[in-house]
């Protein structure tokens, strides 16, 4: 998310090869190990032709098996589908900011997603940087239905990421200025939820199957749990020796949470598994880690019993100022699967 590329944008660039050496010992399903090319479970999925987007969210509709890709430089929204492959879903005159995390309703013919300016979204302005908003878009016209509008109150606001309720009900985290915002079902305002002194760098979210806590990692400190009937926080990843800081996306599966960390090399998906009896983390297993085509996974999907997940969003394409990185190294974008059985 953005305060990945923003606040340590310049100590990533710093990170060196003798540093990655350090971490060749990670957790790995319970145990110490040494990672090794044998541990890329990862596999393409599919690629996009169109190089510079910063491809960072990713969505499924189960309905028709098409796959939404959000752009955060180009601004869009783009379908893709192993018959037809990939096309265009939003259209110039939506007027999308950079596209973020997205959500498919799936029984309410839904796609949710954030958009946030920033300076590597084309186009972007003085006046527009730091401006965010809740869309929805209807799966059957495919068509822009209604936007909402973060509040124009001074501060830098950054929607990066969202999940679903299942009643309709829409949580989103700004890693900007941390808060949890929540727009309930038929309400023509987003309102702000939560926010807390653990808070520091919102990114992904997602609600358990009870759909009683809404678990939220913060880049810095790590994994959270909002009980949302108390809106009390806790710090899951305090007290475990696993280093549970970077995560980026955050997926509920079978009271475990897939989780993508991108904060320091190897990059690596992992399974997080919650204890039964207590709100705590039981085990962290290691799915994939140092796969050579993820430079910088950001989001991912579950379909099934698979992860999708964007692996080269590119961010480091552009730097801080939104400017392209000359002689940067043009790549597809690439969504890899995971097997999670």
């Amino acid at each position: 998310m953005y305060n990945l590329r923003t606040c340590i944008f310049s100590i990533r660039s710093l990170i060196s090869y003798a540093f990655i050496a350090e971490q060749t010992v990670f957790m790995a399903f319970g145990q110490v190990v040494q990672p090794s090319s044998s541990m890329h479970r990862s596999q393409i999925a599919f690629q996009l032709s169109e190089t510079g987007l910063i491809t960072e969210g990713i969505a499924h509709d189960p309905k028709t098996g098409m796959f939404y890709i959000s752009s955060v430089h180009e601004r869009k929204i783009i379908r893709y589908s192993e018959k037809t492959g990939p096309a265009a879903f939003s259209q110039p005159g939506d007027s999308l900011w950079g596209v973020f995390g997205m959500k498919v309703d799936p029984k309410r013919r839904l796609l949710w997603a954030c958009s946030s300016a920033l300076p590597q979204t084309k186009g972007i302005t003085a006046t527009t940087n730091g401006r965010s908003a809740l869309v929805v878009y209807d799966l059957t016209t495919r068509r822009l239905k209604r936007r909402w509008l973060m509040p124009d109150d001074g501060k830098a606001h950054l929607l990066g990421d969202l999940t679903l309720a299942l009643d309709g009900a829409v949580y989103a985290t700004d890693s900007r200025t941390p808060w949890i915002y929540r727009l309930e079902a038929g309400a023509s305002v987003i309102t702000p939820f939560l926010t807390d002194t653990l808070f520091r760098s919102l990114q992904g979210l997602a609600l358990s199957d009870d759909q009683k806590t809404l678990f939220v990692a913060d880049y810095r400190r790590g994994l959270l749990a909002v009980d949302l009937a108390t809106r009390q926080v806790s710090c899951l990843s305090c007290t475990q020796s696993a280093d549970l800081s970077g995560i980026d996306g955050l997926y509920y599966d079978q009271n475990s949470l897939i989780a993508i960390q991108n904060r320091r090399k190897p990059y690596r998906v992992s399974r997080i598994r919650l204890a039964k009896q207590a709100l705590a983390i039981e085990q962290v297993d290691t799915l994939d880690v140092g796969h050579p085509l993820a430079s910088e996974p950001t989001l991912g999907v579950i379909v099934g019993c698979q992860f999708y997940y964007i692996a080269n969003s590119q961010w480091d394409a552009f730097d801080e100022s939104g400017r392209p990185v000359p002689n940067f190294p043009a790549q597809k974008p690439t969504v890899l699967v995971l097997p999670l059985n």
